[in-house]
């Protein structure tokens, strides 16, 4: 059977201020949550859930991220080569300063060598030459400290390098880092954005009257027949 409507819905002039309401209740209430990302300055689709838009965003994230990576490489390049040419530079030096420093030592034993024997070839007294031996020997001991002093200041002078070359590598993996975290789809910060309805975006068609149908129960209670979304 049908019930009979209420009076108030045979009256056609109540169906426009009903109208008029609907329209202003979804005016106040039937706003839509949308997502917005800042680094791509984006936004999601009326509907699209979080996840759905961060799917979206990892292709455009992913180009993005590569062309900042290289942006950061290009950026330290210059300044790396340059650190491993001083390096080179530094190593070899220090290579040259230690050789010196072998042949130093070297000639120094042969000097010293040289005078002792000359000494003690069953001579009795203590010749020129051996005197002279005796100086050499003593000028080249004294050049081994100067040598090996600038052998060790070659070393510094790679150490430092060396330092040099890892604090900058440090920054630009950390730069990196921060970059690629930023950039991770997974971790891109996303801003809800409440978006509300304009009133020129809302229309109200005619409005109708339906029946919805019910049924009576075991108990003689009536109920909807089917559920009610």
């Amino acid at each position: 059977g049908f019930r009979e409507p209420p009076a108030s819905m045979q009256r056609a002039e109540a169906y426009a201020g009903w109208a008029r309401a609907l329209g202003a209740h979804l005016y106040e209430t039937a706003h839509a949550t949308l997502w917005y990302c800042e680094a791509l300055k984006a936004c999601s689709q009326p509907g699209e859930t979080e996840g759905d838009f961060r799917a979206r965003l990892a292709q455009r994230l992913r180009e993005q991220r590569d062309a900042q990576v290289e942006a950061v490489q290009q950026k330290y390049a210059p300044r790396a080569a340059a650190l491993e040419q001083r390096l080179q530079a530094a190593q070899q030096r220090a290579a040259r300063e230690h050789a010196q420093a072998t042949q130093q030592t070297l000639a120094t034993v042969v000097s010293v060598g040289s005078a002792v024997l000359g000494a003690f070839l069953g001579r009795r007294s203590v010749s020129m030459t051996t005197v002279g031996r005796a100086a050499t020997a003593l000028r080249s001991a004294t050049r081994i400290g100067s040598e090996r002093a600038e052998a060790a200041q070659a070393d510094e002078s790679v150490a430092t390098v060396q330092q040099a070359g890892e604090q900058l590598k440090a920054q630009c993996d950390a730069e990196l880092a921060s970059l690629k975290d930023g950039l991770d789809p997974a971790k891109v910060t996303l801003q809800p954005v409440d978006v509300a309805p304009r009133k020129s975006d809302i229309a109200i068609a005619d409005p109708a009257v339906a029946w919805v149908p019910w049924r009576t129960g075991a108990d003689g209670f009536p109920a909807p027949a089917f559920p009610l979304t």
